[in-house]
């Protein structure tokens, strides 16, 4: 605080000034008016002196008003490593409950129990499979990413991210049973228009250099193709890729979708189910 008057004029008002800073730029304002000089002669012989007074006066009441912290930093000292959440949201997700309900009537899970029923893998196959299918709707990420952001939904689901790795190797084994299976019952749901159906592919390609090597059976001879080859792509991907490609419905309702390897050919092969 400072005090403030027009010096140039014969009777001055004295005020209590304050300065204000915001960002770069700076401004005062008038916090008290002592008076004016001709006024302060009936009490003081000095008005000057004596608004000088009364601004020291202020200054002591305010700073007597205030409460001071000194914090002592050692900026050269590291923190200790903690396994505490510090940084996140405590919000939880509870939306995942209207997609868990679908999923629910989809009966995932009696299909999932059928198939551990002939393994001796001691995860749950159901809790696995049904965050994996949650999160990629909501959240999509990778495998690892999901397993990472378990914490963020109200039920608060746990198994080992290995668990999860061999359940979709189970999975894969049963591919077509699964497809199946829910087609079967979402068309108990929602009644399914195949009276028109749709096909569509497209490309996935893989930061590799070279493609994967086919396996051949040394007693057989049987030679199985393996997933990653050279192919056709739209962007002209020098990567190996795989090419997926999707059934739907009149409605746009997935029916059915398959995972094929590309084979790099001389000249443009039509799909089998395109018109030439």
């Amino acid at each position: 605080m400072k005090l403030y008057y027009d010096r140039r004029s014969k009777n001055p008002t004295y005020f209590i000034q304050q300065g204000i800073r915001n960002g770069k730029k700076t401004t005062t304002r008038n916090i008290k008016k002592i008076g004016r000089h001709n006024d302060l002669l009936r009490i003081t012989d000095d008005p000057l002196e004596y608004a000088k007074q009364e601004v020291a006066k202020y200054n002591e009441e305010y700073k007597a008003g205030k409460v001071s912290l000194d914090v002592n930093i050692d900026f050269s000292k590291k923190l200790a490593s903690s396994d505490d959440h510090v940084a996140h949201s405590s919000n939880l997700n509870i939306g995942y409950f209207f997609i868990q309900s679908i999923y629910n009537d989809l009966k995932i899970k009696k299909f999932l129990d059928e198939i551990m029923e002939n393994t001796k893998a001691e995860y749950d196959a159901n809790l696995i499979n049904r965050f994996l299918t949650i999160s990629r709707i909501l959240d999509t990420r990778s495998k690892l990413g999901i397993y990472d952001h378990l914490h963020t939904y109200y039920e608060q689901p746990h198994y080992l991210y290995e668990s999860s790795l061999r359940f979709m190797s189970l999975l894969a084994g049963h591919f077509d049973d699964y497809i199946t299976h829910l087609y079967e019952a979402s068309n108990s749901i929602i009644r399914r228009d195949t009276s028109v159906c749709y096909f569509d592919c497209t490309n996935y390609y893989f930061e590799i250099e070279t493609a994967d090597d086919d396996y051949v059976d040394e007693v057989t001879g049987e030679v199985s193709s393996a997933l990653r080859k050279y192919g056709i792509s739209k962007q002209h991907q020098p990567s190996p890729i795989v090419q997926m490609g999707l059934f739907i419905d009149a409605q746009g309702i997935p029916l059915s979708m398959c995972i094929n390897p590309e084979i790099r050919t001389s000249s443009y092969a039509p799909h089998p189910l395109r018109k030439r």
